[in-house]
């Protein structure tokens, strides 16, 4: 894989804002895969590696995860996530792009549509939701984070993340990334994340949509997919078998095969 780049983006507020690492690897159409809370650009290595064969894949870390930057003043809501990436776009000129999420990611994704729909070629929805039926929960989920080291909150992460059948390595891999988040940034991210309803915006997605869910998925199961394809029109959905939450990582060849279809059907004439 090539060697990570680092480059400072604007914000509303700041010229530059942070500086965002990520890599930039094949030519072609533009896929950026924006990861989900907690993980990091280095997730999405097994895409990258066999994705950039035919397309420009673009993996970044998302403000306060891995090695880009954060500003402590300033509140981490999906918004500012997004208009993170679009900044990252217009610093690399890049006018459009095929748009992959998972879990949080999926929900940028969205947001992403919302704000500057006509830079988006098509979506990738990855082990996400448009919304959270029990949003009481999150009361729940932030006052068991506080009460946990970050390492001991990975270790919990990685039972609702990954099948029990999960390699061992895959799961310490897991633990290490979550482990090394900042407590700071994660919490606003994790509200951030379950807070979120998108509800009304599915009818208005008028791009080719990929959903894709893990067959042992605990976190966002297979009725939250079925819900995104209810309600988003022009949309497919498939399972990964042998993945759970993870499914990037779990099962990297079926989820490959799945996105490589979605964007050969998006070309002119396919």
């Amino acid at each position: 894989m090539v060697k990570a780049q680092r480059v400072p983006i604007d914000c509303l507020l700041h010229s530059p804002c942070i500086e965002m690492q990520y890599y930039d690897q094949g030519a072609g159409e533009t896929l950026i895969l924006i990861h989900g809370l907690g993980a990091a650009k280095e997730s999405w290595r097994f895409q990258i590696e066999a994705l950039s064969q035919d397309y420009r894949v673009i993996a970044l870390d998302l403000r306060g995860h891995g090695q880009s930057g954060y500003r402590v003043e300033e509140p981490l809501t999906i918004r500012a996530l997004a208009d993170d990436v679009t900044a990252l776009m217009n610093k690399l000129g890049l006018k459009e792009a095929h748009f992959c999420g998972l879990s949080m990611g999926g929900m940028i994704a969205l947001e992403i549509f919302i704000r500057y729909n006509l830079r988006v070629k098509s979506l990738i929805l990855a082990s996400t939701t448009a919304f959270f039926p029990s949003p009481s929960r999150l009361d729940d989920f932030v006052q068991l984070c506080d009460s946990m080291s970050m390492t001991e909150w990975a270790q919990l992460f990685t039972l609702f993340t990954l099948r029990r059948e999960a390699p061992p390595s895959l799961r310490e891999e897991v633990i290490r990334m979550a482990a090394a988040n900042r407590r700071g940034p994660y919490r606003q991210a994790l509200i951030a994340a379950f807070s979120i309803d998108y509800r009304w915006m599915l009818p208005l997605i008028d791009v080719p949509t990929l959903i894709l869910v893990g067959a042992d998925d605990q976190l966002t199961p297979i009725g939250y997919a079925k819900y995104l394809k209810a309600y988003i029109k022009n949309s497919g959905l498939q399972m990964i078998p042998q993945a759970a939450h993870l499914t990037n990582l779990e099962n990297p060849a079926e989820f490959n095969r799945h996105i490589l279809a979605h964007l050969q059907k998006c070309q002119p004439g396919a």
